[in-house]
C-alpha cells in the first residue's frame, strides 16, 4: 500500500472513531428524554381512542383541541403531585398516618375527578359517533378479551393418572 492511501485510512478511521466518541459522549451527557411521555403532549387518551376514524373526523368530535390537551396536561400534573405528595407521606420518617390519610384523599378526589372528565368527554363524542364508527373504534382500542368473535380456548386439564389399587386395601372402608 502507498504512503498516500495509508494517509487517507488513517484520516477516514479517525474521523469515524471520532463520530462514535462523539455519538455517545453526547449520549450521556443529554437530558434523559422518554419518547413516550413526549407522545403523551402531543394527542389525549380520547384522540389516540378515536385515531382509526382519521384526523378530520377527530377534529370534528373533539373542536377544541387545544383547550381539550390542555385541560388534560394541568389534570394530569396535579394528578402527579398528589401522587408525589402520597409517596413522600409513605416514606418519610417520622411516619405520619394522619398525614398519609390526607395525601390519600387528595390523590382520590383528583383521580376521580379526571375519571369523571375522562367519562364526560367520552359520553358527549360517543353520542356524535355513527353505529359503524363505535364498533371501528371498539374493535381497534379494546383488548382482545372483549372481541365478541374470538373463540374461547378450553382450559386444559390434566389427567389424573390411574393408580392399580392392591385388593387388600381396595375392600377398606374409608373413615
Amino acid at each position: 500500500m502507498s504512503r498516500k492511501a495509508l494517509i487517507i485510512a488513517c484520516v477516514i478511521s479517525l474521523v469515524v472513531n471520532l463520530g462514535f466518541v462523539g455519538f455517545f459522549v453526547g449520549k450521556s451527557f443529554a437530558p434523559h428524554v422518554r419518547i413516550d411521555r413526549v407522545a403523551t403532549w402531543t394527542s389525549t387518551p380520547l384522540e389516540r381512542t378515536l385515531r382509526p376514524l382519521g384526523p378530520e373526523r377527530v377534529q370534528e368530535l373533539i373542536p377544541n383541541t387545544r383547550e381539550h390537551r390542555k385541560m388534560v396536561r394541568e389534570g394530569l400534573k396535579e394528578l402527579r403531585r398528589a401522587q408525589s405528595k402520597l409517596y413522600r407521606a409513605t416514606v418519610e420518617e417520622p411516619f405520619d398516618a394522619a398525614r398519609l390519610k390526607v395525601a390519600q384523599e387528595e390523590f382520590n378526589e383528583l383521580f376521580l375527578a379526571a375519571k369523571s372528565h375522562h367519562d364526560e368527554m367520552w359520553l358527549e363524542v360517543a353520542v356524535k359517533l355513527q353505529p359503524a364508527e363505535r364498533q371501528q373504534i371498539m374493535s381497534t382500542s379494546m383488548p382482545r378479551r372483549h372481541n365478541e368473535d374470538r373463540r374461547r380456548a378450553k382450559p386444559k386439564v390434566p389427567k389424573i393418572p390411574e393408580v392399580e389399587v392392591p385388593e387388600e386395601i381396595a375392600d377398606t372402608p374409608v373413615e
